[in-house]
């Protein structure tokens, strides 16, 4: 006999997938003022360079990346300079895209006088929405599976109101594309656990599930600590133990050794510049570090320091690394609760492990206070978490009268807590309709560099610039991360002119203008002609040059 469809079901799924488009558009076209993160703009630039054949080359160099090649005395060629600092699939995914969009011809999306927002920020920005959109869906179905279609339901609608999760698509950063393949690692590995507690062998998920922690490594390689305490989970409870310990390792050490031998081939060795980020170091401090044409002093007292700290306050703002989820929270509270399935119970505790290992090595590489974080590895537990947690309210108002009263009272705490979580996406929403908001991204003026930066510095040439990644990107012209010390510059001058790479000037953007003037004698007036577009209609920058400039 047919299953009868229920149009309610269906109704109800429908109105939300017409939401969550909408919402998308919103966010895309009426609110999106361009990229928010530098890390974003990197990895989108260098992805361009992929869609053009030039392999995994960066336009932004980083006087360290320099240096470390000059150490080992191999070739340097900064107008064709190779980038070991991020994971690749983001980048190659990103590459992807805008091959489709025509994006690798510099021509077909230059800016129009009056455009505020570059195009392909959005083609970037829509390709985070769609991960989010799938991410959402997995979700769905992995909570389902594990309570049920209410506790799903609602975790998919807190995650469509969460203005932090919003906040990521829009930076360019690879959280979505993150969230999105974790999301499929962690319902292979409900599978796994439900297989082994029902009397099924469990080896078939376990290692997709592996396959998906690769996939999660190429898109960060922070990820590699989540995948440490599955590992640690694999090894206790999975069996036969040694057998899928090994093919869970061996899957990951197939994943990993290609980016790896690249780095070693193209930088000082296997870990690239993306080594130095275990400094731990985050803000000006760690851009200070990159911007050295030196290797850091590791301190380790100073190292162990900040790793305790940033554990500390991890512990202390759990609740805002996790999306603003207060909810989340809950769900250690849930560890407590007896469930009576012992798929879940076992479950929860994988979490818990991957967790605690994600901490550590968000304690040790750095994580800021910005809602917006390239190291930010709590939101991708934030569904699963706020799934336990709704799972272990539902229990405690199911003992209370009021839930048996149906309609709205009985889904009232869930109500509130939607309301609650919506109230930041809310308020945004107010702010950016105001007509006195700003077009654009404060402190960046994407017209600016994609037009007059671009015109006055040719397409071999390089610049010095305090915003390497967004002339980078807008520009598509290579940057060289401002130095901070005279001798820096005059070691990365003499390099640049015995490989043939011609530097022929120096740009501020708005955020370093005030040390224009201070820059040029450090430099001894190396670049004579300055060029002052303080009165430039989409904002201003200064460019000093030893190519006099063309009236305008």
């Amino acid at each position: 006999m047919a299953t009868p469809i229920d149009s309610k079901s269906i109704t109800r799924k429908v109105l939300f997938l017409a939401i969550l488009m909408g919402l998308g558009v919103t966010y895309l076209t009426f609110t999106f003022k361009g990229l928010t993160s530098q890390y974003g703009m990197d990895q989108a630039q260098i992805g361009r360079e992929v869609a053009r054949g030039n392999n995994l080359t960066t336009k932004f160099v980083r006087p360290l990346a320099v240096f470390q090649l000059q150490e080992e005395g191999k070739k340097i060629d900064i107008n064709h300079f190779y980038d070991t600092t991020h994971s690749p699939l983001n980048i190659l995914i990103y590459a992807g895209v805008i091959k489709a969009f025509g994006g690798d011809d510099s021509e077909r999306y230059r800016m129009e006088v009056n455009q505020d927002v570059y195009t392909l920020d959005r083609v970037i920005a829509g390709t985070c929405i769609f991960f989010f959109m799938v991410a959402i869906g997995i979700n769905y179905l992995l909570i389902t599976k594990i309570f049920d279609a209410k506790i799903g339901a609602i975790v998919a609608i807190l995650m469509l109101v969460s203005e932090n999760l919003w906040g990521y698509t829009t930076s360019g950063l690879p959280q979505m594309l993150m969230l999105c393949i974790f999301s499929a690692a962690c319902y292979l590995l409900w599978k796994a656990i439900d297989s082994q507690e029902s009397g099924r062998s469990p080896v078939a998920p376990v290692i997709l599930c592996g396959f998906m922690f690769g996939l999660l490594a190429l898109t960060h390689w922070l990820t590699l600590w989540i995948f440490l305490g599955f590992l640690v989970f694999a090894i206790y409870y999975f069996k036969p133990r040694g057998v899928i310990a090994a093919f869970i390792i061996i899957t990951m050490a197939l994943f990993i050794a290609g980016p790896l031998l690249f780095n070693a081939k193209y930088s000082d060795g296997i870990m690239g510049t993306a080594f130095f980020y275990v400094q731990g170091k985050t803000g000006p401090a760690q851009d200070y570090m990159f911007r050295a044409f030196q290797y850091p002093q590791l301190d380790v007292r100073n190292l162990v320091l900040n790793t305790v700290r940033t554990t500390l306050l991890q512990a202390h703002d759990v609740h805002r690394h996790v999306g603003g989820f207060v909810l989340a929270t809950a769900f250690f509270l849930s560890l407590l609760h007896p469930f009576k399935r012992g798929s879940i119970s076992n479950y929860r505790w994988c979490i818990v492990i991957m967790w605690a290992f994600a901490s550590f090595g968000m304690a040790l590489y750095g994580l800021s206070n910005n809602p917006i974080e390239p190291n930010q590895l709590h939101i991708l537990f934030m569904p699963l978490m706020t799934a336990f947690a709704l799972a272990l309210v539902s229990i405690l108002w199911a003992r209370l009268p009021y839930s048996q009263q149906g309609g709205f009272i009985a889904l009232s705490p869930f109500v509130v807590i939607i309301l609650i979580t919506a109230s930041p996406m809310a308020i945004k929403f107010q702010t950016e309709f105001n007509t006195n908001a700003p077009k654009t991204v404060p402190g960046y003026y994407p017209n600016n560099t994609n037009r007059d930066l671009s015109e006055r510095v040719g397409s071999a040439d390089v610049i010095y610039s305090d915003q390497p990644w967004a002339v980078a990107w807008y520009a598509d012209r290579v940057a060289i991360w401002t130095p901070y010390d005279q001798s820096h510059f005059e070691q990365i001058n003499q390099i640049a002119s015995n490989n043939t790479s011609n530097i022929t000037g120096m740009h501020f953007s708005p955020f370093r203008a005030p040390l224009a003037p201070e820059y040029s004698k450090i430099i001894e007036k190396k670049f004579e002609y300055p060029i002052d577009l303080v009165g430039a209609k989409k904002g201003p920058f200064y460019l000093f040059s030893n190519v006099k400039p063309v009236e305008d």
